[in-house]
């Protein structure tokens, strides 16, 4: 290749610059002219011109190469580029200290690096399943982060706690998971505050807010949900029973008691096969309707929520109940933590039928085709009539489940009722999220193949969701009784 090629060759990668035309006249000009006093030698001119030119040359060629090297598209919504291999992040102590060992596989890396003070904090991993959001801090004599999560619905409210792990890292644990987006991934924007010193020390304020994706490990059904049984004077409805990899969770509503009436003695536990209570990672108490709307028929209904490390060990659990003088005692089967439940009846096992219902509020949608898996009336201690439907969002299948309360009127025949309505997210293995709940007026047109009426009323997001979100249920149902269908 000669001189002449190589010019062309430059101009071509570079492009054509303007430059004086009697640039090189003044420059030849001005080198056969002696150095004034004090201008530096010709030699350091050359040597500093060469330099120049280096530089220039990389100037040029540089984001040309780069931009030949990155053919591949950016990470969405994410600030993590090239993660490290997950066994150089995450040591065994980290996921002891997050109850997930033997389960890096399931915990994403991260490399999120920020100069907070003296300090350099790294997020080196995360963690999301229906229960649980897990963040792995390594944050050098730092103290414990201080951390508000959201998704994309917002605020993720509920209680969290923290861990340090044998290395030193720091393992803060929200006892709520995200809402996975509309394409299945949890889409999560974190907050630090500050630290929380090892020395119990005042707060150290810091500001940072970062943004990643996580996927979202899913849960399996362990009992039968919604299931609804007495206790002594109290009415007990079961309405969460599933494990996540982390941990295993039940939720109940108890009609007879108050909060306050709780107390201390919190009525569920969760026993292995010799009676022995599992480890309780989160508990809490709440009233099912905001504090401004109690009333003396609302104020003795009262939300528990309850978590337990995931045993390693497959078998027979017990969720235990006791109160108002009476225990119960419900089996769960929770399989082994590489083992497989194996999925329920698929909502497509069951036969469409038009439908007409609307949703909206926090949760919109149209409902021309449900696949109902429950309908017609009957029982045992009290006459109901009950509507169930699964249907579909996006990818997404949901859960509309209804039936008539008999505690405030027996099911006669065609008319209007107050009933519970329930909407669940539905899981692999079945409906295991109960996401909104709330009394509805139920009408029954006909209880004769093909059943048909209408529904109306507002649900209200639980704890899972959020307390203050709501959504409003109308329109009208049909289904068609079948040797599968009935009450529930």
């Amino acid at each position: 290749m000669n001189d002449s090629e190589i010019r062309e060759r430059l101009r071509a990668a570079v492009g054509e610059q303007s430059y004086p035309a009697d640039l090189s006249a003044r420059a030849e000009s001005r080198l056969k002219q002696p150095p004034a006093p004090g201008e530096p030698h010709p030699l350091a001119l050359g040597l500093i011109a060469a330099i120049l030119a280096i530089a220039i040359v990389a100037a040029l060629f540089g984001p040309r190469l780069l931009a030949l090297r990155s053919t591949g598209p950016a990470m969405p919504r994410s600030s993590v580029a090239s993660p490290a291999p997950l066994a150089a992040v995450l040591p065994d102590s980290d996921l002891a200290a997050a109850g997930l060992s033997g389960q890096g596989n399931l915990v994403m890396p991260l490399q999120i690096t920020k100069q907070l003070g003296n300090n350099q904090v790294t997020v080196i991993g995360a963690y999301a399943d229906p229960a649980r959001t897990v963040l792995f801090f390594r944050a050098p004599n730092a103290g414990s982060p201080m951390v508000s999560i959201n998704d994309d619905y917002g605020l993720i409210n509920a209680s969290s706690s923290g861990n340090v792990s044998a290395t030193g890292d720091y393992v803060f644990i929200l006892d709520a998971g995200p809402r996975p987006g509309a394409d299945g991934v949890a889409h999560l924007k974190v907050t630090l505050t500050g630290f929380m010193p090892r020395d119990a020390g005042p707060t150290v304020p810091a500001a940072w807010t970062f943004s990643f994706n996580v996927p979202l490990q899913q849960s399996i059904l362990i009992a039968t949900v919604p299931q609804r049984f007495l206790l002594g004077t109290w009415t007990v409805t079961l309405e969460v029973a599933d494990a996540t990899p982390s941990v295993v969770r039940a939720q109940v509503l108890i009609e007879g008691v108050s909060v306050g009436d709780i107390g201390a003695n919190y009525p569920v536990t969760l026993l292995d096969a010799a009676g022995k209570s599992l480890v309780q990672t989160a508990a809490g108490a709440s009233v099912t309707v905001p504090k401004g709307q109690l009333n003396s028929s609302n104020y003795k209904q009262t939300r528990l929520y309850a978590a337990w490390r995931r045993p390693a060990t497959e078998g027979i659990y017990q969720l235990r109940f006791e109160g108002s003088g009476a225990v119960v005692k419900i089996p769960v089967n929770i399989p082994a933590l590489t083992g497989n439940a194996g999925p329920g009846p698929l909502p497509t096992d069951f036969p469409a039928s038009d439908e007409s219902l609307t949703l909206s509020g926090s949760m919109t949608a149209n409902i021309t085709t449900g696949r109902p898996s429950s309908c017609g009336f009957g029982g045992g201690q009290g006459i109901l009539f009950t509507f169930n439907t699964y249907f579909q969002v996006g990818s997404t299948w949901y859960l509309l489940a209804f039936f008539t309360d008999t505690s405030v009127k027996q099911y006669t025949g065609p008319g209007t009722y107050t009933a519970i309505g329930s909407l669940y997210e539905v899981g692999p293995s079945g409906p295991n999220n109960v996401l909104y709940k709330g009394n509805v007026q139920l009408t029954v047109t006909s209880d004769r193949r093909p059943d048909s009426g209408t529904v109306s009323g507002t649900l209200t997001g639980l704890e899972i969701i959020a307390p203050q979100s709501q959504v409003t249920v109308s329109g009208g149902w049909t289904c068609v009784p079948g040797p599968s269908l009935g009450p529930g």
